[in-house]
């Protein structure tokens, strides 16, 4: 488990040489993380050979074999393979059971036996991205490998950091840039790229080289390096429909026009809204009809935000503001306008932009009229 000091220290210490065996198997939410980590031991360490396998094109034996064969035209003095198990749609017991079944049972034997006499300064680092649990076919293997063979193997979660962890991580990585990043800035980062460490990862890498020779990075940076991304569009229109005005969205849709969007991207645009509002259609009726407790329906329409977290809270009293702001009859009138936009600007020579515009002027008068 990580210990409770530096979250970016402690995931360095796992992946250092001296915490791995020869058999390493990292899952949980963050897993895919520590490849970075893997990939930044090796570029500090020139007599490591780095090997990656996916276990949908390569199979167990033909990895132990090389595992276990000696490399003669290789200067390295180790070797480290670092295999992926596939990533599943949905991370249930039944999906992690098949993949069990598909990937590792088939081949248990053979693992078991390669790790009671493993070749010496060989590591391997198995990933799985997701949670997994005491039941599941894939954690119970590997449970009982690391128990059978504690010298040899060992399994770690990689757990999603709480908030506060996060933002002192931005700190820590942008500061070993040279950069220094004020609070808001963070905070905003974090938003836009809610708890995905590796993309959060890449975007403080885009961050760092957007404001050049600029040392403090604030707010308007973050928006300005994040603003080209689809990903920012619909934070940012997401923003504007639940806690913003008519104006921050008109501006988000008109900013997005100057740039000349080709069809398909102004369809995504327009997506971005439909989804929006026939989500609040669906959990108004939730809510109020089936009698589901709305921070229930919440945390299933964001499995991404962490309860817990300040954004957490803020974003769920906006939610139940706006929930409170429609009447179930107002919010199916708006999905019916959305069907016939999309019709519009499906088969019609009509300006999207106009239709859009108009659609964000129906939707704050409507909310606006219950405030």
């Amino acid at each position: 488990m990580l210990r409770q000091t530096s979250w970016q220290q402690n995931l360095k210490l796992l992946v250092s040489f001296d915490a791995l065996k020869p058999g390493n198997f990292f899952f949980g939410e963050q897993a895919l993380l520590v490849r970075n980590y893997v990939k930044e031991l090796v570029r500090h360490n020139e007599e490591v050979q780095l090997k990656i396998f996916f276990l949908h094109e390569t199979d167990w034996p033909a990895i132990l074999d090389e595992a276990a064969t000696l490399d003669l035209f290789s200067l390295s003095q180790r070797r480290i393979f670092l295999i992926y198990l596939p990533e599943l749609d949905e991370v249930d017991s039944q999906s992690v059971d098949r993949a069990f079944r598909q990937y590792l049972s088939p081949y248990k034997d053979e693992i078991a036996r390669y790790f009671q006499a493993p070749a010496d300064n060989v590591f391997l680092i198995i990933l799985f991205a997701g949670k997994l649990k005491k039941g599941q076919k894939i954690y119970d293997f590997f449970s009982d490998l690391a128990a059978r063979s504690r010298k040899n193997f060992r399994l770690e979660e990689i757990k999603t950091p709480r908030e506060a962890e996060i933002l002192s991580w931005i700190r820590e990585c942008l500061l070993e840039k040279g950069k220094t990043i004020e609070k808001s800035a963070a905070e905003r980062l974090l938003e836009i790229t809610r708890p995905d460490l590796l993309n959060l990862m890449n975007e403080m890498e885009k961050l760092s080289l957007f404001v050049g020779d600029k040392k403090s990075i604030s707010e308007e940076d973050v928006i300005r390096s994040c603003a080209g991304q689809k990903v920012f569009d619909r934070f940012a229109l997401e923003e504007a429909l639940e806690s913003g005005s008519l104006e921050q969205a008109l501006a988000i849709t008109r900013s997005f026009f100057q740039n000349r969007p080709e069809a398909g991207e102004v369809m995504a645009f327009f997506a971005s809204i439909s989804r929006y509002i026939i989500a609040l259609n669906q959990a108004k009726t939730e809510v109020e009809r089936l009698k589901e407790p709305i921070r229930d329906v919440f945390k299933k329409l964001h499995p991404q935000i962490q309860e817990g977290w300040s954004l957490f809270d803020r974003k769920l009293e906006a939610f139940s503001r706006r929930l409170r702001s429609f009447s179930q009859k107002q919010l199916d009138e708006l999905v019916h306008e959305l069907a016939s936009i999309d019709q519009k600007i499906k088969s019609s020579d009509l300006n999207p932009q106009f239709l859009i515009e108009a659609f964000l002027v129906r939707y704050f008068q409507v909310k606006n009229s219950q405030s």
